[in-house]
């Protein structure tokens, strides 16, 4: 059955993808051992890459073959049956999926099954720091991507992936903003003074911790403003979104992009201010907006 592609496909998908190539099958081969351990439902070598892709689903049946034929542990059986059990729900970002791309749509599904985030932002504040009032302004700017009479609905999905960060299971977003989306001028200075007293506010909050790339600090270490997610199971890896000013992307199981992706955000915290320093700074330029 093909579906719109989505995280926890794509992540069911490439763990299967995985545990075949380690066991040294190809997807023939591994779809005959599915087919042999009993599977109601036959399995093709098309419909197992359509799987893995994160494409097609695959049903309980079939999962329960390949566990069987590849010999898993209880604890990965466990975990991917979980994850195929999660990805067949509905979240509430399917529901924004007629007025946003499958990498936002995606974006907002990372979020709320990764355990940290760590954001590097240079453009504005980090999306799930904004105020609405903010939100609504950025949004409100980006016509030329954006239709009127959804904006509503794009600043209410903001606000919607906001309530991860009082989720219990979520245990921390490390941000890393250059100074420059503290001096930028989104809305008015009124609006301004009570975004960056709201990064104060969600700063105390042991989760959220704030780093400020400051001008002194020279030249930016990427151009692209990005996300990247870390999850319960170690064999979840990481995802990194990636999103610039013509395109949005999802890496999860690209190691290079992702591992150039870490170094970016790596590199921009070892040049940011520390916490205190930044909040510091933080509540400097709201002064000045008074």
């Amino acid at each position: 059955m093909a579906l719109r592609k989505t995280a926890r496909s794509r992540r069911l998908g490439g763990q299967i993808r995985r545990l075949r190539e380690d066991a040294q099958l190809n997807q023939e081969s591994m779809a005959e051992r599915i087919n042999a351990a009993g599977t109601i439902r036959r399995m093709s070598a098309s419909h197992l890459s359509r799987v893995e892709s994160g494409l097609s689903r695959i049903e309980p049946d079939q999962l329960d073959c390949f566990i069987t034929a590849l010999k898993v542990s209880e604890a990965t059986a466990a975990q991917l049956k979980e994850l195929q059990r999660r990805a067949n729900e509905k979240g509430y970002w399917q529901e924004y999926r007629d007025i946003v791309p499958e990498p936002v749509e995606m974006l907002a599904e990372l979020g709320e099954d990764a355990i940290t985030a760590r954001s590097f932002d240079y453009a504005f504040i980090q999306g799930l720091l904004q105020t609405r009032a903010y939100a609504e302004e950025v949004v409100n700017n980006a016509r030329a991507f954006v239709r009127p009479i959804d904006i509503d609905r794009l600043v209410e999905l903001r606000m919607q992936r906001q309530k991860r960060l009082n989720d219990p299971g979520f245990e921390g977003l490390t941000a890393v903003m250059t100074e420059d989306v503290l001096r930028r001028v989104v809305g008015s200075p009124a609006l301004m003074r009570a975004q960056l007293q709201h990064l104060n506010e969600v700063a105390r909050d042991a989760k959220v911790t704030i780093h400020i790339y400051p001008h002194t600090a020279g030249a930016l270490p990427g151009a692209d403003n990005l996300v990247i997610f870390t999850f319960p199971h170690e064999d979840d890896g990481e995802a990194v979104f990636v999103d610039s000013d013509t395109a949005s992307r999802i890496y999860e199981h690209e190691r290079d992009p992702i591992r150039q992706c870490t170094y970016t955000f790596d590199a921009a915290l070892a040049r940011s201010l520390p916490a205190r320093e930044s909040l510091d700074l933080i509540a400097a330029v709201e002064k000045e907006y008074r």
